[in-house]
């Protein structure tokens, strides 16, 4: 069979999710369907999660017209499409994802026109609000919220109180439901109830109407890792249009975000080869602490440190591929301000806030380069070039 393409040249257009997270979903789909001996009655539960997760992931529904039409075709018997049948329109249907055009820039961009102007704090904590009432709809709190039925609540891993326990692990009341209590969150509140949230939201992979009284979707078969990224996607969206200045990171946690055209460079340091085997772990740790949220002077300038005693593993890469003046500038502020040591002729009239971000940043990119220089060094081209997408 052939999956029709109802978002030619739509891309992201024709998702709710990103498309990175729509391949995987469909991938762990694939492999589970393909398993061999599974019975009638799994291949029809994995139906159940095929047609869930293409009601909750494409905004176009023609995709899961289509399948609802493959599974009531006669000539599949029993209402259960095979396997072998089930795998193909899967695999089809990832290829399309794949291979779609990306979404056209709006006018605005296209014309080079003005960014819009930043969510302020209220703005922002609307926005969450709007997002955990979109999940929340979507079954996303019912693992750890529970969920309401006409003929019992059916309690979550919060307890019959979840509001209750949420105060209690945070320390403070007065913060859910968010739906009426964000007009008067301080960021600290928001931040918390962000946080909180990415530790409990898990999404459910199948779901069935139950029509007695009304009573609406109740939600099964929970998963934390996907809840957990369309989660993140999800408040990561409404934080890049904020000016609060923060992301929620992979483990769950806020983070400051780097400056406009430095995050690259993070990334690339982070996921490039090390020159010695200690770097890594030091950096990841580095990195972390700089930008924790709510991270202070002290903070900033341990790890700062940090990457300073990186760079003294390296002082004979940096001084080889660096002008010799250059090398020793790079030192010389490292040791002649009050960062790494606390002497009394050293200079310690700067601001913290401004200087201690330049140095970071100076002394990741010089790690970056030396990472490069050495794998370059390793495959005998000691002036490769980083590759395409990373900083120079």
């Amino acid at each position: 069979m052939t999956v029709p393409l109802p978002f030619p040249g739509q891309g992201d257009a024709a998702l709710r999710w990103p498309t990175d997270l729509v391949v995987a979903e469909l991938t762990r789909l694939i492999d589970a369907t393909a398993r061999d001996g599974l019975p009638a009655e799994a291949l029809d539960l994995l139906a159940q999660e095929v047609t869930h997760f293409l009601g909750e992931a494409f905004a176009d529904e023609g995709v899961l017209h289509e399948w609802k039409a493959a599974l009531a075709t006669a000539a599949w018997s029993d209402g259960t499409l095979p396997a072998d049948a089930q795998t193909r329109w899967l695999t089809d249907l990832r290829e399309a994802v794949t291979t779609a055009a990306p979404p056209r820039p709006a006018y605005w961009t296209r014309r080079g026109g003005d960014e819009a102007r930043p969510l302020g704090l209220r703005e922002t904590a609307a926005a969450v609000a709007g997002t955990v009432a979109e999940l929340e709809r979507a079954g996303y709190l019912a693992w750890a919220f529970g969920q309401n039925c006409v003929d019992r609540y059916l309690e979550g891993e919060l307890g019959t109180d979840p509001g209750a326990r949420m105060h209690e692990v945070l320390g403070r009341p007065g913060l859910w439901p968010i739906a009426t209590r964000h007009p008067s969150y301080s960021v600290d509140d928001l931040a918390d109830v962000i946080e909180f949230l990415a530790d409990h939201v898990r999404r459910p992979t199948r779901s069935y109407r139950h029509d007695y009284a009304d009573c609406g979707l109740h939600f099964s078969e929970f998963h934390a890792e996907r809840g957990a990224q369309l989660y993140r996607a999800r408040i990561n969206a409404v934080l890049e249009r904020s000016g609060l200045g923060l992301e929620l990171a992979g483990n769950g946690r806020l983070r400051t975000v780097a400056p406009p055209g430095l995050g690259a460079l993070v990334g690339a340091s982070l996921t490039g080869p090390a020159v010695h085997a200690a770097d890594e772990e030091e950096l990841r740790h580095a990195v972390r602490r700089f930008q924790a949220r709510g991270a202070g002077d002290l903070d900033r300038r341990h790890a700062v440190i940090a990457l300073a005693g990186i760079l003294e593993r390296r002082r004979g890469l940096v001084s080889d591929h660096l002008l010799s003046k250059d090398a020793g500038s790079l030192f010389h502020i490292a040791n002649s301000y009050g960062i790494r040591h606390q002497k009394a002729d050293q200079r310690t009239e700067y601001d913290p806030g401004l200087y201690l971000e330049w140095v970071f940043y100076l002394f990741l990119s010089v790690i970056h380069l030396t990472d490069r220089i050495a794998a370059g060094q390793r495959e005998g081209d000691p002036g490769a070039h980083p590759p395409d997408g990373a900083p120079s």
